[in-house]
């Protein structure tokens, strides 16, 4: 189910990129002028300690799986063009830390920038998803415990409730 609600929301990130992208070519010259090895060592450095994608063969922990996420578009025949310009875009607005009670790690903004952002945006629309299966891992929660009634903020463990791993 979850995988299914990643798939549903690329696609429409990827089809209301498609329509801000369209006839302008922005997407396809950087696409041409982006070192996709180099995007692929900064992904590894930078990406892969959160995100799991088998090209660059992380195993990340935290972050959505970067083949499944885009896997679903692909075989929908959406382009690496459109890709693109949902990672590139992505990097540029990830949330900020998160709010109380929330899952505590999120992608930092701009984690890589300038013509790192481009050759990592290229990396991982070339190779993201491109293969039938993928590695799945177990989502553990974060936190531990009882989740306090709606409204009473986050749970402590003073009140019973959360704890850290």
């Amino acid at each position: 189910m979850r995988s299914r609600l990643l798939a549903s929301s690329v696609a429409l990130a990827l089809a209301a990129g498609a329509v801000a992208l369209s006839g302008c070519g922005g997407a396809e010259n950087a696409l041409s002028t982006a070192d996709v090895e180099a995007g692929k060592t900064k992904f590894v450095q930078q990406c892969g300690g959160c995100h799991t994608m088998n090209d660059a063969g992380t195993k990340g922990v935290s972050g959505p799986n970067l083949d499944d996420a885009f896997r679903y578009p692909r075989e929908q025949g959406f382009k690496e063009t459109q890709f693109f310009g949902v990672v590139k875009r992505w990097i540029a607005i990830s949330p900020q830390a998160p709010r109380p009670g929330s899952y505590p790690v999120a992608m930092p903004q701009n984690l890589v920038t300038g013509q790192d952002a481009v050759d990592v945006s290229a990396y991982v629309a070339k190779f993201a998803g491109i293969k039938p299966g993928s590695d799945v891992r177990e989502i553990t929660p974060a936190v531990k415990g009882t989740p306090p009634p709606p409204g009473d903020g986050p749970a402590t463990p003073a009140d019973g409730g959360a704890e850290v791993p």
